[in-house]
């Protein structure tokens, strides 16, 4: 519950829609699982049946028969924020573009009555964003400028919901029709170098593949996500693209350490998770061994720098659920 504090404790943050919003439902909250299923039995009604069946086509909600009574009191605020873009023109298909996203923002300033109540956001996303622009100096650098366009995108918002993304994948700079591919950077590899490199959503589309060729030539191997109950596929910015068809690719450090193998790096991620996620305690590390954020880097750039020198168009694998949008776009536009 401490990571629900901490990302729901003062102002929550909203796209201003039409009608104020309104359309939103009048409360919304979160409950702990034992609660959950106290509520369902106390409604004649197993948590944990109905909680499969909703995993098989065809289900539909079920009315609890309870009702609760609530009274809130709060205010609006209206404010700005910007996502930051940069681009590299391609030098032969500009109107082609690969974007790289990483989120720049995290959640300011708690609770005040504590000794630190600065939500720093070292590794998630400081980390991706110096990711970003260390990429964009990569290729700014490159001798001869690519076919393809390539897209530098720090996005704001992300901890609020992938506001910042969803913004700009509904209202695109460079149409989707046109975006060939997206990578996303949310935290890099600060642990050290190691054998494998997650891949978040490992199946779902063809940029595996343009991975799994990066990775080999440095010896490397991929790897699915070992914690897939947490959804994080569908948790960061990638994931706006995602629904609007375009396919998108999220790697997370890999687990096999070189020196010290996985039950050495699962325990690090299961304290940072513990102590410092989403905490004012996610601060900048001295200890930081950030020779697994090149080796990620390095990866992430030849991926990239393989697809805008090149015609190839990736897709979402057959049967996958954004592949029926993607094929649509494309279609529509006569592109890919």
């Amino acid at each position: 519950m401490s990571v629900v504090r901490g990302g729901w404790t003062g102002p929550q943050f909203d796209q201003a829609g039409e009608g104020g919003n309104m359309h939103r439902i009048p409360i919304e909250a979160w409950v702990q699982g034992h609660v959950a299923r106290e509520i369902f039995a106390g409604a004649g009604h197993d948590y944990d049946a109905l909680a499969r069946a909703a995993t098989q086509p065809g289900f539909s909600a079920v009315p609890l028969g309870t009702s609760a009574s609530v009274a809130v009191s709060f205010g609006i605020q209206r404010s700005e924020s910007n996502n930051v873009l940069a681009l590299l023109p391609g030098s032969e298909r500009p109107d082609e573009v690969i974007v790289y996203t990483a989120h720049w923002d995290h959640f300011g300033v708690g609770d005040e009555s504590l000794d630190d109540p600065i939500f720093n956001g070292a590794f998630d996303n400081a980390t991706g964003t110096a990711g970003l622009i260390e990429l964009a100096r990569a290729f700014a650098a490159l001798p001869e400028r690519p076919a393809r366009s390539v897209l530098f995108l720090a996005v704001t918002a992300e901890e609020q919901g992938l506001l910042g993304s969803a913004y700009y994948a509904a209202n695109p700079v460079y149409p989707t029709t046109n975006t060939v591919a997206t990578i996303n950077i949310d935290g890099l590899n600060v642990d050290g170098p190691m054998n494998d490199i997650t891949v978040v959503g490992m199946g779902a589309s063809e940029l595996d593949d343009h991975l799994a060729e990066a990775a080999a030539a440095v010896g490397r191997t991929l790897r699915p996500d070992p914690e897939p109950e947490k959804g994080f596929y569908y948790r960061s910015d990638h994931f706006s693209f995602a629904k609007v068809g375009v396919p998108s690719l999220y790697t997370d450090s890999g687990i096999d350490h070189v020196e010290h193998g996985t039950e050495w790096t699962l325990a690090r991620r299961a304290d940072y998770t513990s102590n410092r996620y989403h905490k004012p305690s996610d601060e900048f590390d001295p200890a930081w061994d950030l020779t697994g954020a090149l080796d990620d880097l390095e990866l992430m750039f030849r991926v990239g720098y393989r697809i805008v020198t090149s015609e190839d168009w990736p897709n979402w694998r057959e049967g996958n659920e954004f592949r029926g949008i993607r094929d649509a776009d494309l279609g529509s536009s006569g592109a890919g």
